[in-house]
Protein backbone atom coordinates (compact mmCIF):
# COMPACT_ATOMS: atom_id res chain seq x y z
CA UNK A 1 0.00 0.00 0.00
CA UNK A 2 1.43 3.40 -1.09
CA UNK A 3 1.58 6.33 1.37
CA UNK A 4 -1.45 8.87 1.01
CA UNK A 5 -0.03 12.27 1.73
CA UNK A 6 -2.47 14.54 2.02
CA UNK A 7 -2.62 18.06 1.38
CA UNK A 8 -5.24 20.71 1.80
CA UNK A 9 -5.67 23.01 -1.69
CA UNK A 10 -7.87 25.28 -3.03
CA UNK A 11 -9.60 24.63 -5.99
CA UNK A 12 -12.91 25.64 -8.06
CA UNK A 13 -15.83 24.77 -6.17
CA UNK A 14 -17.88 22.47 -8.81
CA UNK A 15 -20.91 22.95 -6.70
CA UNK A 16 -21.80 26.56 -7.69
CA UNK A 17 -23.53 27.66 -11.25
CA UNK A 18 -22.09 30.35 -13.51
CA UNK A 19 -24.13 32.57 -12.64
CA UNK A 20 -23.24 32.41 -8.74
CA UNK A 21 -19.74 32.39 -9.50
CA UNK A 22 -20.21 35.84 -11.20
CA UNK A 23 -22.42 37.50 -9.04
CA UNK A 24 -19.76 36.50 -6.55
CA UNK A 25 -16.91 37.99 -8.32
CA UNK A 26 -19.12 41.20 -8.46
CA UNK A 27 -19.80 41.18 -4.97
CA UNK A 28 -16.18 39.87 -3.56
CA UNK A 29 -12.95 40.40 -4.79
CA UNK A 30 -9.38 38.81 -4.32
CA UNK A 31 -8.08 35.01 -5.99
CA UNK A 32 -10.03 32.57 -3.64
CA UNK A 33 -14.10 33.65 -5.28
CA UNK A 34 -15.53 30.72 -5.67
CA UNK A 35 -13.34 28.38 -4.75
CA UNK A 36 -13.29 26.02 -1.66
CA UNK A 37 -10.84 24.14 0.30
CA UNK A 38 -10.40 20.22 -0.22
CA UNK A 39 -8.18 17.40 0.81
CA UNK A 40 -6.64 15.72 -1.94
CA UNK A 41 -4.35 12.58 -1.81
CA UNK A 42 -1.62 14.18 -3.43
CA UNK A 43 0.02 10.47 -4.81
CA UNK A 44 -3.21 10.01 -6.62
CA UNK A 45 -2.81 13.24 -8.40
CA UNK A 46 0.90 13.63 -8.98
CA UNK A 47 2.37 10.16 -8.03
CA UNK A 48 5.89 10.14 -6.75
CA UNK A 49 6.38 14.39 -7.89
CA UNK A 50 4.34 14.51 -4.15
CA UNK A 51 7.66 13.12 -2.28
CA UNK A 52 10.22 15.52 -3.37
CA UNK A 53 10.55 19.08 -1.84
CA UNK A 54 10.58 22.32 -4.14
CA UNK A 55 8.53 21.27 -6.80
CA UNK A 56 6.65 24.49 -7.90
CA UNK A 57 2.58 25.02 -8.41
CA UNK A 58 2.88 25.09 -12.12
CA UNK A 59 5.39 22.08 -11.95
CA UNK A 60 2.42 20.43 -9.71
CA UNK A 61 0.07 21.60 -12.55
CA UNK A 62 1.63 20.63 -15.26
CA UNK A 63 2.65 16.88 -13.58
CA UNK A 64 -1.18 16.21 -13.28
CA UNK A 65 -1.91 17.47 -16.55
CA UNK A 66 1.00 15.16 -17.92
CA UNK A 67 -0.74 12.04 -15.47
CA UNK A 68 -4.27 12.83 -16.77
CA UNK A 69 -3.08 12.64 -20.34
CA UNK A 70 -0.83 9.39 -19.84
CA UNK A 71 -3.98 7.67 -17.91
CA UNK A 72 -6.61 8.88 -20.43
CA UNK A 73 -4.37 7.23 -23.40
CA UNK A 74 -3.50 3.99 -21.97
CA UNK A 75 -7.65 3.37 -21.04
CA UNK A 76 -8.02 2.97 -24.98
CA UNK A 77 -11.36 0.94 -25.86
CA UNK A 78 -11.39 0.09 -22.39
CA UNK A 79 -14.79 1.35 -21.80
CA UNK A 80 -17.88 -0.36 -20.44
CA UNK A 81 -20.68 -1.44 -22.50
CA UNK A 82 -24.03 -1.72 -21.41
CA UNK A 83 -25.46 -5.01 -23.02
CA UNK A 84 -28.91 -4.46 -21.92
CA UNK A 85 -29.01 -1.49 -24.37
CA UNK A 86 -31.59 -1.85 -27.38
CA UNK A 87 -29.84 -1.69 -30.51
CA UNK A 88 -31.62 0.89 -32.65
CA UNK A 89 -30.34 1.36 -35.95
CA UNK A 90 -26.70 0.80 -36.50
CA UNK A 91 -26.70 0.80 -40.51
CA UNK A 92 -24.60 3.77 -42.13
CA UNK A 93 -21.72 5.71 -40.56
CA UNK A 94 -21.22 4.96 -36.90
CA UNK A 95 -19.76 8.46 -35.48
CA UNK A 96 -18.62 7.45 -31.76
CA UNK A 97 -17.96 10.68 -29.76
CA UNK A 98 -16.23 9.05 -27.35
CA UNK A 99 -13.56 7.19 -29.90
CA UNK A 100 -12.94 10.50 -31.19
CA UNK A 101 -12.36 11.90 -27.97
CA UNK A 102 -10.03 8.95 -26.89
CA UNK A 103 -7.82 9.66 -30.12
CA UNK A 104 -7.63 13.27 -28.91
CA UNK A 105 -6.45 11.91 -25.55
CA UNK A 106 -3.59 9.81 -26.84
CA UNK A 107 -2.77 12.67 -29.75
CA UNK A 108 -2.17 14.69 -26.58
CA UNK A 109 0.16 12.17 -24.87
CA UNK A 110 1.65 11.60 -28.30
CA UNK A 111 2.57 15.56 -28.31
CA UNK A 112 3.26 15.45 -24.82
CA UNK A 113 5.94 12.70 -25.20
CA UNK A 114 7.13 14.58 -28.21
CA UNK A 115 7.90 17.84 -26.67
CA UNK A 116 10.04 15.92 -23.91
CA UNK A 117 11.70 13.65 -25.65
CA UNK A 118 11.65 9.60 -25.17
CA UNK A 119 14.31 10.01 -22.41
CA UNK A 120 13.07 12.99 -20.71
CA UNK A 121 9.38 11.59 -20.85
CA UNK A 122 10.52 8.44 -19.20
CA UNK A 123 11.46 10.19 -16.36
CA UNK A 124 8.32 12.46 -15.73
CA UNK A 125 6.63 9.14 -16.51
CA UNK A 126 8.47 7.06 -14.10
CA UNK A 127 8.20 9.75 -11.39
CA UNK A 128 4.51 10.96 -11.94
CA UNK A 129 2.36 8.44 -13.36
CA UNK A 130 4.07 4.88 -12.23
CA UNK A 131 4.30 6.51 -8.39
CA UNK A 132 8.83 5.51 -8.43
CA UNK A 133 11.44 6.95 -6.83
CA UNK A 134 13.54 9.48 -8.92
CA UNK A 135 17.06 8.12 -7.32
CA UNK A 136 17.93 4.73 -6.43
CA UNK A 137 20.43 3.56 -3.81
CA UNK A 138 23.57 3.97 -4.05
CA UNK A 139 22.98 7.68 -5.90
CA UNK A 140 25.47 10.35 -4.26
CA UNK A 141 23.93 13.75 -3.37
CA UNK A 142 24.91 15.38 -6.31
CA UNK A 143 23.51 13.05 -8.59
CA UNK A 144 20.10 12.95 -6.69
CA UNK A 145 20.22 16.79 -7.11
CA UNK A 146 20.77 16.32 -11.03
CA UNK A 147 18.12 13.80 -11.30
CA UNK A 148 15.66 16.44 -9.67
CA UNK A 149 16.76 19.71 -11.46
CA UNK A 150 16.39 17.33 -14.91
CA UNK A 151 12.95 16.47 -13.07
CA UNK A 152 12.07 20.00 -12.83
CA UNK A 153 13.41 21.16 -16.11
CA UNK A 154 11.22 18.67 -18.15
CA UNK A 155 7.94 19.91 -16.19
CA UNK A 156 8.91 23.25 -16.56
CA UNK A 157 9.12 22.24 -20.41
CA UNK A 158 5.51 20.46 -19.91
CA UNK A 159 4.11 23.54 -18.49
CA UNK A 160 4.90 25.88 -21.27
CA UNK A 161 3.54 22.58 -23.63
CA UNK A 162 0.33 23.19 -21.58
CA UNK A 163 0.06 26.33 -21.77
CA UNK A 164 -0.16 27.24 -18.09
CA UNK A 165 2.78 29.40 -18.67
CA UNK A 166 4.53 31.41 -21.40
CA UNK A 167 8.16 30.59 -20.62
CA UNK A 168 10.03 28.31 -19.25
CA UNK A 169 11.25 29.16 -15.49
CA UNK A 170 14.66 30.25 -15.21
Amino acid sequence: MTKRIIEHRLVQDPGITDAEYYHQRQTKSGPHVGKVYVAMNMVEYVGGLSRLQGASEMQIMAAAKYRMAYDRAQIGGARAVDYAAVKVDTSGPREDVLSGRMVDDLENYKQAVRCLGMMRSSIVERVVCHDQSLTHRGMGARARSRAKDELFAALDDLAVYFKLTTKRAA
